[in-house]
């Protein structure tokens, strides 16, 4: 490992506009001997280092330059390897900032930067839901904690690593509620319970949302077509159904038939209408590059948001009006 005191005593000096005169002075050596340090023939005494940290306003090691290959092998083993404290989050922060400071389309330290965040977000969320765990044992039907705990800890990888099945033992004491019997179902269909998810979709009053599950579990179980056509088959003029639909095929890329429900989902509807299909529609547009059809919905959306809405001004109005624009504008390139 290079640590390149020298190169760093120079940086140092000059972002403080000192000379090595002036560094000589302060520490009680030759300008001569700055020189030295700084072209690397020799280094400062280990004596002197205190002053020259004191010097440039640094700790002792923010005198020592390390290879970037070195510092991103420290960074990586903070990632991988080690479990992360305060003083190595600071760390590593501090030394990727650096990196970016003098270099902002710095791949590698964009990388560990958004893994670090990354790291220390997933280790905050585990000890949060710890925390309303132990909650929940002294109030297991808590409606806040319970809340709370959706929110930490929503199924899938989380409660997989969670390393227990406590967000499944606390949704059991909800699943007589629709909305709660849902969360439950989603969290079983992650975690592979396929037959409890399968008993429990059963049970949905709602069709539309015991066929959107249905689906879901032959997702889940890998069955791709047969999900799609579970979902395709909702009735079209379901428009709770039909919009849940468009989002799923929407996910696995069959975006004419989420196209067709989203449509569907908007025309099923009686005043005042809800705009969600008409957003998704707008958005799924664009994204396949169909802007004049896009900037149809979007003019569809300002009429019904003055029409069903009485809304004609604000923000709301201002941002489907530069939509509606920049829609028109892709479409005549």
């Amino acid at each position: 490992m290079n640590l390149k005191i020298g190169t760093q005593i120079k940086k140092l000096r000059l972002a403080r506009g000192m000379t090595q005169e002036a560094v000589a002075e302060y520490v009680g050596v030759s300008y001569q001997a700055v020189s030295k340090w700084e072209t690397g023939v020799t280094l400062p005494d280990i004596a002197l280092l205190p002053a020259l940290a004191t010097l440039f306003g640094v700790r002792i090691d923010g005198l020592f330059c390390v290879d970037r290959t070195d510092e991103l092998a420290r960074i990586d083993s903070i990632l991988y390897r080690e479990k992360l404290t305060e003083e190595s989050f600071s760390y590593a922060k501090s030394i990727l900032e650096s990196m970016l400071g003098e270099k902002e389309d710095d791949a590698e330290a964009l990388k560990r930067y958004a893994e670090l965040l990354l790291k220390r977000i997933n280790g905050d969320m585990l000890t949060a839901r710890r925390m309303v765990e132990q909650a929940l044992q002294l109030v297991p039907k808590d409606e806040e904690a319970f809340s709370l705990y959706r929110r930490l800890c929503p199924g899938g990888r989380e409660a997989v690593q969670s390393g227990n099945d406590t967000f499944l033992r606390v949704c059991r004491l909800y699943e007589n509620g629709e909305m709660q019997r849902r969360m439950l179902i989603e969290a079983m269909l992650s975690m592979g319970y396929f037959s409890d998810a399968k008993d429990l979709i059963s049970r949905i009053e709602t069709p539309c949302m015991r066929e959107i599950f249905c689906g879901e579990l032959a997702l889940a179980a890998g069955e791709r077509e047969t999900a799609a056509a579970i979902w395709s088959a909702i009735p079209a003029d379901d428009s709770k159904g039909q919009y849940e639909a468009g989002e799923r095929l929407k996910a696995l890329g069959d975006y004419e038939r989420a196209v067709l429900c989203y449509r569907n989902a908007f025309a099923a509807q009686e005043s005042p209408r809800d705009l969600s299909a008409l957003y998704s529609l707008a958005f799924l547009l664009i994204k396949l590059e169909r802007y004049g059809e896009a900037a149809e919905v979007w003019q569809q959306i300002l009429t019904v948001l003055e029409k069903d809405h009485g809304i004609s001004e604000g923000e709301t109005v201002e941002w489907a009006r530069r939509e509606l624009r920049s829609a028109e504008e892709r479409a005549c390139l």
